[in-house]
């Protein structure tokens, strides 16, 4: 019987890998996604990091007379620094988890859901938190803006109710958001719970 001499017995085929379980599977659908998703979102996490460091040495310099909403109540701006934090952290997680994830390795599975499962509670509290601000923060800011405005004349717009309306409108989108964000990581935390999904990482 003649034999391919370039045929090497001692690589294995395809049909060996098959056979002892060394193929794997490409990531499915939504797992994928979520993967993809991760690192968008902790990019943009890190992104407001550095909105916020830079919000904050805004605030530290501004005049004492001006309205300040890290003031608005007692230890705001404290609460402020614990979420930007929270934020850094979780952006790093999240970079590292879909990074280590479109790559199947179980520890970015692990990551994807261990986040997913914290930012369900601190999605609300956030939420709350941003949404608690923004409203105690209406009247000040509309009271600061109209000082700063010129003198209108009697049958101008209402400036004043065109801010309140904006500011509500703000708080809305911010709910929405928040709501959004919240089945998102309701449905990542289930999806990667499920020995399926955990199977296709290694």
């Amino acid at each position: 019987m003649s034999m391919d001499p370039a045929y090497n017995p001692y690589i294995p085929t395809f049909a060996d890998d098959q056979a002892h379980g060394g193929s794997k599977s490409l990531l499915k659908g939504f797992v994928k996604v979520v993967c993809i998703f991760f690192i968008v979102l902790g990019a943009l996490g890190l992104l407001q990091t550095l909105q916020t460091i830079g919000g904050m040495l805004f605030i530290l310099r501004m005049d004492e007379k001006q309205f300040n909403p890290m003031k608005i109540f007692p230890y705001a701006m404290a609460l402020a620094i614990v979420v930007g934090f929270i934020n850094f952290v979780v952006s790093v997680c999240q970079i590292a988890g879909g990074v280590l994830g479109l790559k199947q390795k179980r520890l970015g599975a692990n990551l994807i859901r261990f986040v997913s499962g914290f930012m369900l509670i601190f999605k609300i509290a956030e939420t709350a938190y941003g949404c608690v601000v923004n409203y105690l923060s209406i009247g000040p800011a509309i009271e600061q803006t109209m000082k700063q405005m010129p003198q209108q004349p009697a049958n101008a717009p209402d400036f004043a109710t065109f801010i309140e309306i904006g500011m509500y409108i703000a708080i809305g989108l911010a709910i929405l958001m928040g709501l959004t964000m919240f089945f998102f990581y309701l449905f990542a935390f289930l999806s990667f719970s499920k020995k399926e999904t955990l199977s296709q990482f290694s």
